[in-house]
């Protein structure tokens, strides 16, 4: 017998998927997060469902982990001490970046500060023109006097991002060459190698935000390593990327940047779970956890791309699933503003010291707290029992830091917690959705995260949703997400060129070049031929503006009817996403992009019983709905079968989370587990 491990690192727990390869059968834990250290969480996990299972943990053949170490040490800048080298006349790239203000109308407003002060930005003699040629020779010995100084100053970590370098990256190796002689302790990332595309601040951004997080990365992962092999897991392991593939440990050391939406990713695939098992081809998901919420889309079964995020101001180019996220979670703190408002957020009580409720020495009300007392939350239930809530300590602090200041009741300071974190997340909802021109009320919402099904009716109602789908083990989600994924690596190579004079010639060989890395890559991480598939695109934008768009293409042989095709997809897309097209304006080639799979065989999971009879009758216990308490049933949620239905008000449990059926509304359950709330708005 066989098994693959899913590892999800959250801000306040840590979640741990277990499936049977030849059964499908799924067993899931949760423990709390280490925020001081990661792994020891992760390693408590895997103690902890090999207990629960009595499994031999050398039976676990398959070993992916989502990690939040690079994005908490972008957010929390808790980096490396980073040095930049760039060709003279760049030093201030990253300072001056697009000109664009965080906030239009704030005058106060800030430029987050970037992750490599000026100081350790430094300009090395050397040119490379557009095309290539080598303008002004690079200086060998210059870089030997930089690399003494970076080594006598301390600096762990080297970025070299030189003009030009993503079509001649000669400069580039010989600075890492030279530098590896003379301070081979040091870390260097060279931009040619992340990310060789042209627009120089983008790409600047993005490898300094990797050599930033690199060497904490790469300790983090050892460690892991390490434990995992003292543990007795024999499986290689295997970190989610941001794009929705997974990648060795060895590459994930390399371009840790790849990592930053690495947990949420899971959650994705997850949803494409239930387009695969489901009606439902539309699907807005969201991913509501202890300190943030991420969602994303999914339109006629298929997620939204970027190749640009943001984290902390700086601009991360790299393809990933596009999401938004905000800081809206179970742990979100409440507070009074200047004003007297009510706010919510983006403050987190974290795992430590956490909600009020746990008990933990938190002292400030949460959204989880309100959560608590207004019944919605068993005190008594959380973790299966094993973890207790304080819920007087709840309802004192509540009284205290919030209901009093206003003169309200507590139940109506919980009520409006929940109410103003609801709104919260429906403006980050919006953002992917109606800002992106879709309707979602065209859409079904998949709820999922420990406190995603908790909240999951009020925004549904809000957004005008039909459907609400609750997959079967919702706080594990990610964790089950990521044992879905494939192998994947993502190329890149500037070309600059009208599309009416373009030289195909010259655009096959780089998508055969691209293509034969990708294949060589693969290869080297045992995956034969018949299970590497290859996908291009070409990013095409209008003649002098400033972005493109992906548009895919059929095949990896480019010919005149293919570029008209893509053209034309290319129009139909800038409609969508902009409200207009023309036609007649001259299109631009700028990148070719190819992605590379490396196909994991998929996991059958096993169906859901066929109910028989009525559900029994259930305890209850006073739930706050509209106002008032209300006499709810609860039911334990793997108590439900196929087909089994529940009619609102209603409470449904599990070890993950819980299910809050508001009055007036059903929930049925489907062969795979999954809970579908029919809104009647």
């Amino acid at each position: 017998m066989s098994y693959r491990l899913g590892v999800d690192t959250g801000g306040t727990f840590t979640d741990i998927a277990l499936i049977h390869e030849q059964t499908g059968k799924v067993h899931v834990a949760k423990v709390p997060s280490t925020p001081h250290d990661p792994s020891e969480a992760v390693i408590n996990g895997v103690h902890e469902i090999v207990n629960q299972t009595g499994i031999d943990v050398e039976s676990i053949s398959f070993f992916i982990h989502g990690s939040t170490v690079a994005t908490n040490a972008l957010l929390e800048r808790k980096g490396a001490k980073t040095a930049l080298l760039t060709t003279k006349g760049f030093r201030d790239v990253l300072e001056i970046g697009r000109q664009s203000r965080p906030k239009l109308y704030d005058f106060k407003a800030r430029k987050k500060p970037p992750f490599v002060p000026r100081d350790l930005r430094i300009e090395v003699s050397e040119r490379i023109r557009a095309n290539g040629e080598v303008l002004e020779p690079l200086d060998t010995e210059e870089i030997r006097g930089i690399a003494r100084r970076l080594k006598s100053e301390g600096v762990q970590s080297i970025a070299v991002c030189l003009i030009n370098s993503y079509i001649n990256d000669t400069h580039e190796k010989m600075i890492r060459q030279t530098l590896q002689e003379e301070y081979p302790e040091a870390y260097t990332t060279l931009s040619s190698e992340v990310l060789p595309e042209f627009k120089e601040y983008e790409r600047t951004s993005t490898v300094a935000a990797n050599a930033y997080v690199l060497p904490k990365m790469k300790g983090y992962l050892n460690r892991l390593v390490g434990s995992l092999k003292e543990t007795g897991v024999s499986s290689e392991l295997y970190i989610m990327q941001s794009n929705g593939g997974i990648i060795t440990t060895d590459s994930a050391m390399h371009t840790p940047a790849r990592t930053v939406l690495s947990g949420p990713a899971g959650g994705i695939l997850a949803g494409l779970f239930i387009v695969e098992t489901t009606p439902y081809k539309d699907l807005i998901t969201i991913d509501m956890g202890g300190t943030s919420l991420d969602t994303a889309l999914i339109e006629k079964g298929k997620p939204q791309y970027t190749t640009m995020s943001e984290v902390e101001g700086s601009p991360i180019k790299l393809p990933m699933i596009e999401m938004h996220t905000i800081g809206s979670g179970g742990g979100s703190i409440a507070w009074i503003d200047a004003g007297g408002a009510l706010r919510v957020g983006p403050q987190s009580a974290g795992a430590m010291p956490g909600p009020v409720c746990y008990n933990k020495g938190g002292m400030e009300p949460t959204v989880t707290d309100a959560n608590v007392i207004l019944g919605r939350i068993n005190p008594g239930y959380i973790l299966n029992g094993k973890m207790k809530m304080n819920l007087e300590l709840a309802r004192q602090m509540m009284k205290e830091k919030i209901a009093d200041p206003l003169g309200i009741t507590i139940e109506e300071a919980a009520e409006g917690i929940l109410r103003v974190v609801n709104a919260n997340m429906i403006r980050g909802i919006r953002v992917i959705s109606i800002e992106k021109g879709h309707d979602p009320r065209n859409f079904s919402l998949v709820a999922f995260g420990g406190a995603g099904p908790v909240h999951a009716v009020d925004i549904g109602k809000e957004l005008g949703c039909q459907e609400i789908i609750i997959p079967p083990n919702p706080g594990i989600t990610c964790a089950m997400g990521m044992l879905m994924a494939d192998v994947r690596h993502d190329y890149v190579q500037t070309v600059l060129s009208s599309v009416a004079q373009l030289k195909l010639d010259e655009a096959n060989a780089v998508i055969a070049h691209l293509a034969e890395e990708a294949r060589g890559q693969l290869r080297k991480e045992g995956f034969a031929d018949a299970e590497i598939h290859l996908h291009a695109a070409l990013d095409l934008r209008y003649l002098r503006q400033a972005y493109e768009i992906d548009v895919p293409v059929a095949g990896l042989t480019l010919n005149a009817a293919l570029l008209e095709q893509a053209v034309r997809d290319f129009h139909a897309l800038h409609h969508k996403m902009y409200g207009f097209s023309r036609e007649g304006e001259t299109v631009e080639l700028i990148n070719i992009r190819l992605t590379a799979i490396g196909a994991i065989p998929k996991i059958q999971f096993d169906k859901k019983a066929e109910a028989s009879g009525e559900l029994e009758a259930a305890p209850s216990r006073k739930v706050f709905f509209d106002g008032q308490f209300v006499d709810t049933p609860v039911y334990n949620r793997s108590a439900l079968r196929a087909g089994a239905a529940v009619e609102g008000p209603a409470i449904l449990e599990q070890l993950d989370s819980t299910i809050v059926i508001h009055p007036g509304q059903r929930a049925v359950t489907d062969d795979f587990g999954n809970l579908i709330i029919h809104l009647q708005n």
